[in-house]
């Protein structure tokens, strides 16, 4: 799905997605892989569940491309860093089976790079100004934060599919409200049963900040 981009346009969006790539391997935290079995099953199989929302991709649709994204997901389960890499993946295979959004480079910058970015902000803004409890957390950044980053992406695509006068901008404007609470139900559905169930998988989620009883101090 990359016909009539130009090249320039697709150098660039390699040139991007290949600083991101490279800035975050150099953070990445592998001590919390290192010797867990466990941990490094949750993110190949997680990696493998972001490329597996590609196969609902819409792209029938006036040549469009919609499909979830799960970044917001990966992105509080692994990290920015993690996530990053599991959406390049997943972005790749979705470029191999020909569903990727005007090749490989610009489906990462704008399924990947974009809504990661506007979920970790979020996640940020929850942290230093809101109250620390379970509800809160899941509301905010699985919910909003699964909505706002679907809303980003249909944005991008829209406004990029304008500029370089390919595919349909207005089909993503139309999605964007309902991908978005699509989206938003998908992550903080998720986020709500991992945090439930599974904590321990999830790398921003901390039991002494969300779990701590009424009049205890915050975790430091």
């Amino acid at each position: 799905m990359n016909a009539g981009v130009p090249e320039a346009v697709q150098v660039a969006a390699l040139a991007a997605s290949a600083v991101v790539l490279a800035s975050t391997a150099r953070r990445l935290p592998w001590h919390k892989l290192e010797g867990d079995r466990e941990a490094q099953r949750v993110l190949l199989l997680a990696t493998f569940g972001l490329a597996a929302l590609r196969w609902f991709n819409a792209d029938a649709l006036a040549g469009s491309s919609l499909h979830f994204l799960g970044a917001a997901i990966a992105s509080l389960m692994f990290g920015p860093g993690f996530a990053l890499w599991a959406l390049a993946v997943a972005s790749l295979l979705a470029w191999i089976g020909g569903t990727a959004w005007l090749g490989w480079a610009p489906d990462f910058l704008a399924c990947g790079v974009v809504p990661v970015l506007v979920a970790r902000a979020l996640y940020r803004f929850e942290q230093a100004r809101l109250p620390a409890n379970l509800f809160v957390y899941v509301l905010v950044n699985g919910f909003l934060g699964g909505g706002l980053s679907m809303l980003a992406s249909q944005l991008v695509k829209a406004g990029a599919s304008a500029w370089l006068d390919v595919g349909q901008p207005g089909v993503y404007l139309a999605s964007a409200v309902p991908m978005m609470f699509g989206e938003g139900f998908l992550s903080g559905g998720a986020m709500a049963l991992v945090v439930v169930y599974r904590p321990h998988w999830c790398a921003t989620f901390d039991d002494r900040r969300y779990l701590r009883p009424p009049g205890d101090p915050p975790a430091g």
